[in-house]
């Protein structure tokens, strides 16, 4: 039950969850406050990702996304700033404090926030106050304000480089992984796709029997619920090898069509937890590459299509990214490096 005070009235809503009820508080509450005194962070962050879009032209992001945007503002962002915050309230200072307690933040795990967690968390919010900038809600002359998580103990916050394994660290990988799971950890290793794109492959996104075997990326599996992919620019073709084709192939022998292409025990869908706790951890401890998950593996294949002479449009089209500018964002460190003489993972 959300109780809330409106019009100097106590009033009552019922929702069907803990998290829902929040919400209704939090919107009533700040709906109130915004009638008072102009807009609040509160009312204006829920609205926004409401109608968030995305940054780009041509682009609109999809509800997985903008759910999430959603859930990071309740758990962080709103829960820190008070109801009758206001936009105009949220200067630098602020802001800092707000990183600051971010960093200071304990989990259900009894663990501070990594320094991916913190970002993800400030990212919405970033957003959030460069649209309200735009539309002069932040005071005259302001400019979106830049918030970046600072390390722990004064360190300046770095954005990590794209890992990517070389060829010698990626046979090494490959060959510690069990039999059973190599094909689907091939896969991902020679065309880049997300983990959550790979188990989300059916027989009939598959031509295995064509002169140039390829893989139709059409969907995606998040948090065991079919959705598409992350954005429209990720719906891609992408051509794979014979050999990989022939044993994906004895793979799914006597599957149906609509069939998934990978399936964990007695044919459920896989859980990249799951694959990441019992093939991918011991797997990189053994190879000598322990910080290496499955999407080092996406990684791995941009550095190697770079080498290759892919350019900055194909490499954009092949990982399925928005544009190219992300693309050069991500990987523009690596056009200059040497990983090898081809992209083959030594396969035909």
């Amino acid at each position: 039950m959300a109780v809330y005070r409106q019009d100097g009235r106590q009033r009552k809503e019922f929702a069907a969850t803990f998290r829902e009820a929040r919400e209704i508080k939090i919107r009533r509450s700040a709906e109130e406050a915004s009638r008072r005194a102009g807009p609040t962070l509160h009312s204006y962050a829920l609205e926004w990702v409401d109608h968030y879009a995305g940054r780009g032209a041509n682009d609109v992001i999809n509800d997985r996304t903008r759910r999430e945007y959603r859930r990071l503002l309740i758990s962080y962002a709103l829960a820190y700033f008070e109801p009758d915050t206001h936009l105009r309230d949220i200067d630098e200072p602020r802001a800092r404090a707000f990183v600051d307690w971010l960093c200071r933040l304990i989990d259900e795990d009894g663990h501070r926030l990594c320094d991916r967690s913190v970002r993800n968390a400030v990212l919405p919010l970033q957003s959030c106050l460069r649209h309200a900038a735009r539309a002069g809600l932040l005071g005259d002359g302001s400019e979106p304000m830049i918030l970046l998580p600072r390390r722990r103990r004064g360190r300046a916050y770095e954005f990590d480089e794209r890992r990517f394994l070389t060829r010698k660290q990626l046979a090494r990988l490959l060959d510690e992984i069990p039999d059973e799971w190599r094909p689907l950890f091939e896969l991902l290793a020679s065309t880049g796709l997300r983990i959550s794109e790979a188990i989300a492959l059916r027989m009939m996104d598959a031509d295995l029997d064509q002169a140039q075997p390829r893989i139709h990326v059409r969907r995606a599996i998040v948090n065991g619920q079919l959705t598409g992919p992350k954005s429209r620019h990720g719906r891609r073709t992408i051509p794979i090898s014979r050999n990989l084709a022939r044993r994906l192939a004895a793979l799914a022998a006597d599957r149906g069509e609509t069939e998934l292409l990978f399936v964990g025990a007695r044919g459920a869908t896989l859980r990249p937890g799951n694959l990441r706790y019992r093939v991918v951890i011991s797997a990189a401890d053994r190879a000598g590459v322990p910080w290496a998950r499955c999407h080092t593996l996406r990684h791995t294949c941009a550095a190697l299509l770079i080498d290759a002479g892919a350019s900055p449009l194909r490499l954009q089209r092949w990982m399925g990214h928005h544009s190219a500018a992300f693309t050069l964002d991500n990987y523009g460190h690596l056009f200059d490096d040497s990983l090898g003489p081809h992209l083959s993972l030594g396969t035909n």
